[in-house]
């Protein structure tokens, strides 16, 4: 099979998860209408928000060309070849592959793990009437369907090839591994409970942890560090955009120290 055909038949490791989930999910939805007609409603006026706050916010696409010309220049430069070379000639070794053995699974075994962890969560929050667990799984599944098409399209926008198929350099539509969509999914959840932790220790923790499935990537040559740097940070703006959401309908306030010219500007924020 043809190289670039081979890439783009990855394309459907989104589309799986997304319609996994929403067929898990949507039978809970459907219980909920008998007590509140507009729990549909209201999920898709958050997910057109996240949208919205994805995809046509100048901050947010500022923050995104950011870390695509950081990837740029790691993928275009022979820094990505350059790490791959010294991490599989010098680092890598048994230990670390039976440490990343774990994540070593293909696009619908992500989904069979994805799928039944934020049911369960939905399901048991709402057995148990604990909103934080109810929240999660609804944060993450928001984040993974507000990134999804930036996904597909840096993916093939950048064209990427394996560490084994060819070099780093990007060449648009000439693959599809410019982004590392097994990162994206896994780090979803951890950096959702990260954001939702108050407590910096927990929050420090779910960060490290969402970083464990792209390192298992590079580890097992299945990606540059460029492709799962990339990943990564994809995740991240979902979740923070699916946290700008909920903080604009309950209203939180924000309160941000940046520098100035003569010392500290203080901003209170509240958003309505």
């Amino acid at each position: 099979m043809p190289r670039k055909a081979k890439g783009f038949m990855a394309m459907p490791l989104f589309l799986r998860i997304v319609l996994g989930l929403g067929v898990l999910l949507l039978p809970l939805g459907h219980r909920s209408l008998a007590g509140d007609n507009g729990v549909i409603s209201r999920g898709y006026e958050a997910v057109k928000t996240d949208l919205g706050n994805f995809y046509l916010d100048r901050e947010n696409l500022t923050r995104l060309g950011i870390g695509i010309a950081g990837a740029a220049v790691s993928a275009n430069t022979g820094m990505d070849r350059y790490i791959r070379n010294k991490y599989q000639d010098d680092l890598r070794s048994n230990a670390t592959d039976d440490a990343t053995k774990i994540f070593n699974i293909s696009g619908s075994e992500v989904a069979l793990v994805l799928a039944p962890a934020y049911l369960g969560a939905y399901g048991a929050g709402k057995l148990l009437h604990n909103s934080t667990m109810v929240d999660w799984a609804k944060n993450s599944f928001r984040a993974t369907i507000v990134g999804g098409p930036a996904l597909l399209l840096v993916a093939a926008a950048t064209g990427g090839d394996r560490p084994t198929e060819g070099g780093s350099d990007w060449g648009a539509f000439n693959n599809f591994h410019g982004v590392s969509g097994h990162t994206y999914f896994s780090a979803i959840p951890f950096i959702t409970a990260a954001k939702m932790s108050e407590n910096p220790y927990q929050k420090a923790i779910f960060y490290g942890i969402s970083t464990f499935t792209g390192l298992g990537r590079i580890n097992d040559d299945k990606h540059y560090f460029s492709h799962v740097a990339l990943g990564w940070y994809l995740a991240y703006l979902s979740c923070a955009v699916v946290e700008k959401g909920n903080d604009r309908q309950e209203g939180r306030v924000h309160v941000q120290l940046a520098p100035v010219r003569k010392g500290i500007a203080i901003t209170v924020r509240k958003t309505y």
